[in-house]
């Protein structure tokens, strides 16, 4: 077979390897990049690189950021009282977008111990350290409502409860079915979840 032949099984391979993509779509993918024009393949990839090379995670909440701290961390106008408790990165936009002006905390997953997900496998800990300043009257745990979401927001109201006593847990819920993930939520309904938060129990 051509190295070519390879070249494209290595590309398909990468794609692949994103969150969500099939094998199918990840054929596509493969497909799609070969066939754009050479200038374009290689902004794309210029692109990538960058950003390869200036993506941090930030080390107050786990964002993404290009510094050590995000630009949310660092705005001196935002509700340093409240942090919203979300799966993932792509969560922050969609609660933003809800007007949101919050701290955030990102965990990078949910508890699964199917997949061996465990809590220690999780940005959880991190969280509990910064709840001992004392300054965090209210953690908003905005984690997906399935049941590996509800679970980890179960888990983490737990320890909060155990380690924290005084500090005030909530969860988003005017408007939020069962199942609901946050990322597919419109920011109107959000925001009105949000507004409507209740004390988790």
């Amino acid at each position: 077979m051509s190295n070519f032949y390879f070249c494209v099984e290595r590309l398909k391979e990468a794609f692949y390897a994103l969150p969500s993509v099939t094998p199918k779509f990840a054929a596509k993918l493969a497909s799609d990049f070969i066939k754009l024009p050479p200038e374009s393949r290689k902004k794309l990839l210029d692109e990538l690189r960058e950003a390869e090379e200036s993506i941090r995670v930030c080390s107050v909440c786990g964002n993404y950021s290009s510094e050590d701290v995000c630009d949310i961390c660092a705005d001196k106008e935002r509700d340093t009282s409240i942090i919203c408790v979300v799966e993932e990165v792509m969560d922050v936009s969609v609660v933003e977008d809800a007007g949101f002006n919050g701290m955030y905390h990102i965990l990078g997953g949910r508890i699964d111990p199917l997949n061996k997900i465990l809590p220690e496998n999780l940005n959880i800990e991190s969280l509990f350290k910064r709840l001992e300043s004392g300054a965090v009257k209210e953690v908003i745990l905005a984690t997906n409502l399935n049941r590996k979401g509800i679970a980890t927001a179960r888990y983490i109201y737990n320890e909060i409860a155990r380690r924290f006593g005084d500090i005030k847990i909530s969860h988003p819920a005017h408007g939020l079915s069962e199942g609901s993930e946050i990322i597919y939520v419109n920011a109107h309904t959000l925001k009105e979840a949000l507004e409507g938060r209740r004390s988790f129990e």
